[in-house]
Parts: structure tokens; sequence; C-alpha cells
């Protein structure tokens, strides 16, 4: 139910690091894009949309930094 919409909306497909950190099939990703989309900072939001791409990809092979990042996202996603 939370991707619904935004899957359906290629103009909001920008969580590469949430994708990245968690996988694309496991649905944490999702809710952290929709932490991002209606509870972030938008100095976060905006940093993440000009860098999190390149972020993405630069940690794709480095599990002990996904590992860091995963546990500050799952604050996010879990109160």
């Amino acid at each position: 139910a939370i991707g619904g919409g935004f899957l359906s909306n290629p103009s909001l497909d920008f969580c590469w690091v949430a994708r990245e950190v968690y996988g694309p099939l496991n649905p944490q990703w999702l809710q952290f894009r929709e932490w991002m989309l209606s509870e972030a900072p938008n100095w976060f939001y905006n940093l993440y949309l000009k860098f999190g791409e390149r972020f993405a990809n630069w940690i794709s092979d480095k599990p002990r930094i996904k590992a860091i990042i995963r546990k500050w996202m799952d604050t996010k996603i879990r109160g």
C-alpha cells in the first residue's frame, strides 16, 4: 500500500540510497521514501536529491557503511 502511488510516479523515483541499503525487494526502502517525502528536513531532502544516486553507487560495495546507514534509516521509519 505504501509503494502503490510512488511506484506509479516516475518523478518520485529517487530513493537510490534506501534501495541500496535495504535492497530493492525489501519494503523498508519504501517506508524510508515516505519519511523522506513527508518528514525529512528540506536541507536533507535537497542533499539527498542532489547526491543520492552517486552516493548509492559509491556505497554499493561497502557493507559496513550500508549497515551504519541502515541503522540510521531504521530510526526514521520506526520512530
